[in-house]
C-alpha cells in the first residue's frame, strides 16, 4: 500500500483509458513514476460500478506476473480517490506508428513480444478486451501491455462491470463480437486484436473499417485473416497457437533445418573461433534431448575442443547432455557404434577433469559398452584410461564398479593387467 507523501505528481499525462495519467516521483527513491487515478467524472462510490472496475484494473494487473505486463509498484484503493502506482515507460506503439509502417523484423518481434505476455493473461483466466496500440508501452528496452481497465475473468458471471449490448474497446481494434456483447466474449477477442495491431504495423494503417489483408506480404495474410475472422469459431483458439504459426513463417531458413544440420553448421563455426556458436550448439542438444536420433547420430562426433570448452563455460549444462546421451547408450549397438560411444566418453573423461560425477558415469558407461558388446577395442579404451587416473576418488571408483559387476570385471580383466595399476584395481579383478 502506498503512504501519503511517498509520491509528487508533477504532470497530467495524455491517454489512460478510464483514469487520469499523471507523471509523478516517488519521494523515496527519486525515481519517475506514473500514478493512475480515476476520471474527476466516475463514481467513485463504494460498491459503484465506476469504482469496481477501476480496483479491478490494479488488482488484475497487479496479480499478473510476467516482464511483458506492465508491473503496479503500489496502490491505495481505500482512499476516496483511489490509486496506483507504475514505472514511466519511454513511449506506446502508438507513438511508434505514427511514424508509418514498422520494418518486418520490427513488427513481428512486437508482435511474438506480446503475445508472449498475453498467453500468459490467458492462462491465469485474464481477458484484456481493450488491446491496442496505446496499451502497448515501451519499458526498459522491453514491450508491455498496459490499462487493463476492460479486463474480465473467464470464470467471472458478473454482468455488473460491462452491461449487455454495451460495446467496449477501441472501434479499429476490437472484435466484432463485442459489439453485441461485450461481456460474453473469450480469448478469440484479444487474438482479434493482436491481428488488428499485426496488420497496423506491417502496413501502417489503422484497420478501420477493416484490415484489407491485400496489403499485407503474401506469407502473413493468411495468419491475419484467421486472426480476425468475423466468427470467433475461424480464430486461432489461443495465443500459444497464433504464436507458433507466426514463429514458424518468420523462422530463418536455418531454424527450420533439421537439428543435425543446424548442429553441424554450429559445430563448424565454433571450431573456427565462434564462442557463440559454442553455446548455441549446446543448447540444441539440450533442446533436442527427447529427439533419440538427432542425439545419437551427432553426440559421438563432438571434438575434444569442444566438450573441454563446454565443460568449462557452463558445466551443469555440460552433465545434463552428457547424462541424456549416456541413456540412449544403452542397449545393444552395432560394434562400430559401441567403439563410437567409448572415444565420446573417453573424450568425455578428458574435458570433465573438474566433475566427479561426469567422470565416474563416463568410467563405468565405457567398461558396460566393452563388455556387453564383447569389443576388445573397447576393452583397449577402458584399460588405457584407467591407466592415467590419479585422483583417488576415481580409482576407488572403477574398483568398485568392477566388484559390482562380475561379468564386466572378467571381460576387462585381460585389458587392465597389461598395465601397471594400484592395487585396490587388480584386486577387485580376483
Amino acid at each position: 500500500m502506498a503512504g501519503r507523501g511517498r509520491f509528487k505528481r508533477i504532470e497530467q499525462l495524455p491517454g489512460g483509458g478510464y483514469g487520469a495519467v499523471w507523471r509523478a516521483i516517488n519521494l523515496e527513491t527519486d525515481d519517475a513514476v506514473v500514478m493512475k487515478f480515476p476520471l474527476d467524472t466516475l463514481d467513485m462510490s463504494s460498491g459503484s460500478e465506476d469504482r469496481r472496475r477501476f480496483e479491478r484494473e490494479a488488482r488484475y494487473q497487479s496479480s499478473l506476473k510476467h516482464p511483458g505486463i506492465m508491473p503496479i509498484i503500489a496502490m491505495n484503493l481505500k482512499r476516496e480517490n483511489p490509486f496506483f502506482v507504475m514505472p514511466l515507460a519511454q513511449g506506446s506503439l502508438q507513438d511508434l506508428l505514427k511514424y508509418g509502417p514498422l520494418p518486418e523484423s520490427e513488427a513481428i518481434g512486437i508482435t511474438i513480444e506480446v503475445l508472449y505476455a498475453l498467453e500468459h493473461a490467458h492462462e491465469q483466466g485474464v481477458l484484456h478486451r481493450d488491446l491496442k496500440p496505446a496499451n502497448l508501452l515501451s519499458l526498459d528496452g522491453r514491450w508491455v501491455i498496459s490499462d487493463f481497465g476492460l479486463c474480465r475473468q473467464v470464470t467471472s458471471e458478473s454482468t455488473t462491470i460491462t452491461q449487455a449490448n454495451s460495446a467496449i474497446g477501441s472501434f479499429a481494434y476490437m472484435a466484432p463480437e463485442q459489439f453485441d456483447n461485450a461481456h460474453e466474449v473469450d480469448e478469440t477477442a484479444d487474438i482479434y486484436s493482436m491481428g488488428q495491431i499485426m496488420y497496423h504495423c506491417l502496413t501502417g494503417e489503422i484497420p478501420f473499417p477493416r484490415a484489407r489483408i491485400g496489403k499485407l506480404d503474401v506469407k502473413f495474410r493468411y495468419l491475419v485473416s484467421r486472426c480476425v475472422a468475423e466468427e470467433p469459431a475461424d480464430r486461432y483458439q489461443s495465443v500459444a497457437e497464433f504464436r507458433h504459426e507466426l514463429e514458424l513463417i518468420t523462422a530463418p531458413q536455418a531454424e527450420l533445418a533439421s537439428p543435425t544440420v543446424q548442429a553441424n553448421e554450429l559445430k563448424a563455426r565454433a571450431l573456427d573461433g565462434d564462442t557463440e556458436s559454442i553455446d548455441a550448439l549446446l543448447r540444441l542438444l539440450l533442446d533436442s534431448a527427447d529427439d533419440e536420433v538427432f542425439i545419437k547420430e551427432f553426440t559421438p562426433s563432438l571434438p575434444q575442443v569442444l566438450l573441454t570448452q563446454m565443460a568449462a563455460d557452463h558445466p551443469l549444462d555440460f552433465e545434463r547432455m552428457v547424462r541424456v546421451y549416456d541413456e540412449y547408450s544403452e542397449g545393444g549397438h552395432p560394434f562400430a557404434y559401441a567403439d563410437d560411444i567409448a572415444d565420446f566418453f573417453a573424450r568425455v573423461l578428458v574435458a570433465a577433469k573438474h566433475s566427479r560425477p561426469v567422470r565416474h558415469l563416463s568410467l563405468k558407461r565405457i567398461m558396460i559398452v566393452g563388455a556387453s558388446h564383447h569389443r576388445y577395442y573397447v576393452g583397449e579404451v577402458f584399460a588405457r584410461e584407467v591407466s592415467r587416473l590419479t585422483a583417488p576418488e576415481d580409482i576407488s571408483h572403477v574398483a568398485d564398479i568392477l566388484r559390482e559387476d562380475p561379468g564386466s570385471a572378467n571381460f576387462m580383466g585381460s585389458y587392465l593387467r597389461n598395465y601397471s595399476l594400484p592395487r585396490v584395481i587388480l584386486r577387485a579383478l580376483d
